[in-house]
């Protein structure tokens, strides 16, 4: 099995989160910053970040998982009837927003 480079993002990365259920769906999340401790093909963890130091806080890391591109389409699809909304992500430019490309930076802002 053949192991597939990510491309783009990396570890130590600092990022946003897009928003993946609710009303705003799809939306950057810009009040809050995450670094990228692993991230592969299908998973990654991330640890939030202090804004305002550049810490990493005491909160656990995250882990989020890739979908399949079929059923992630076929459940999005399906999302979009129900009353509670939410996006299945099969790519990780669906999940996360590097720093300074949503209007954060942190060359200016540490």
């Amino acid at each position: 099995m053949a192991v597939r480079k990510v491309q783009g993002l990396q570890k130590d990365m600092l990022v946003h989160m897009r928003t993946m259920w609710g009303g705003r769906v799809g939306s950057i999340d810009e009040q809050n910053v995450y670094k990228i401790r692993q991230i592969g093909p299908k998973q990654a963890t991330i640890d939030r970040v202090n804004k305002e130091t550049g810490e990493v806080g005491s909160w656990r890391g995250q882990k989020i998982r890739l979908n399949e591109k079929e059923y992630a389409t076929q459940r999005n699809a399906e999302s979009r009837n129900g009353n509670w909304r939410q996006f299945y992500p099969w790519e990780w430019s669906q999940v996360f927003v590097a720093l300074g490309e949503a209007g954060w930076d942190p060359e200016v802002n540490f």
